[in-house]
């Protein structure tokens, strides 16, 4: 089976910008490798004790992603798990230990089960560090499952806890990416998404369609830019007008659009 990427991460944040939370630790990526099989081993150390090791497999009709994590070579958890069958259309999430099919009636445990986990404390490293890998390291979302489904999950973890966030410190900066795509000056052309020439009413509306978490913050590795997506859209209507709804708040609606039986891409 063709081992896509093997990624090591560790961070005791909960934000992706830091905003609410306590200490940013010192993170760097420490080494870069490829496999027999063509995949990668990335290893991050932080604060030089500190390790994820997070598993995104891809093999023909199955796509895996699994995050577990480890503190001081010890207290090793597996936080989460997904598995893709894409001949089938079946997908499974197991949080902390507990199974569940995108497909059955389990929404409101799943909701439980998963905000359970992005009030973890040794999990919310998570949106930073799916930010660093996708920065740094430039995985193409649109190319794999695993690596759709990281960048997703990241930033369903960032707008929750965005969402909790103290009333009056919302964020009005303006990621300078948005205006390279859109806008009647843009000076990028869309690749998978489409632009918009009214960039007063798309930062208005918080960006709806292009994908990060606002207007803030654009995830362009995701789709391959920072424009409207359809794919994205719908997410969104999921979170309006709150991030605690079931299809907003479980996999089942980050990563699977219940309305179409589907995994979610751009």
């Amino acid at each position: 089976m063709k081992v896509l990427t093997l990624i090591c991460v560790f961070f005791f944040v909960h934000s992706v910008s830091g905003r609410a939370s306590s200490t940013i630790p010192s993170c760097e990526i420490d080494s870069v490798s490829k496999t027999d099989e063509g995949g990668h081993l990335i290893r991050v150390l932080c604060d030089g004790s500190h390790l994820v090791e997070l598993d995104l497999e891809e093999s023909g009709n199955y796509s895996r992603l699994s995050v577990v994590g480890e503190k001081n070579g010890e207290e090793v958890r597996e936080f989460l798990k997904i598995e893709y069958f894409a001949q089938e259309q079946d997908m499974f999430i197991n949080i902390i230990g507990e199974k569940f099919d995108v497909k059955d009636s389990r929404h409101g445990e799943e909701s439980e089960r998963f905000k359970q986990l992005l009030e973890d404390p040794d999990f919310r490293f998570f949106p930073v560090a799916v930010k660093l890998i996708h920065d740094e390291l430039e995985l193409k979302g649109w190319e794999a499952p695993t690596i759709m489904f990281l960048y997703q999950l990241g930033m369903a973890a960032e707008n929750f806890h965005n969402s909790k966030r103290e009333e009056g410190s919302s964020n009005t900066y303006i990621d300078s990416h948005i205006y390279d795509f859109n806008g009647p000056n843009a000076t990028m052309e869309c690749s998978t998404g489409y632009k918009s020439t009214d960039l007063d009413a798309l930062i208005d509306g918080e960006c709806i369609g292009i994908c990060g978490p606002g207007c803030w913050m654009c995830w362009q590795h995701i789709c391959g830019d920072c424009c409207i997506h359809n794919g994205c859209i719908r997410h969104d209507a999921f979170c309006t007008p709150t991030h605690f709804t079931y299809d907003c708040l479980t996999g089942r609606g980050v990563l699977w659009n219940t309305v179409t039986n589907v995994p979610r891409d751009c």
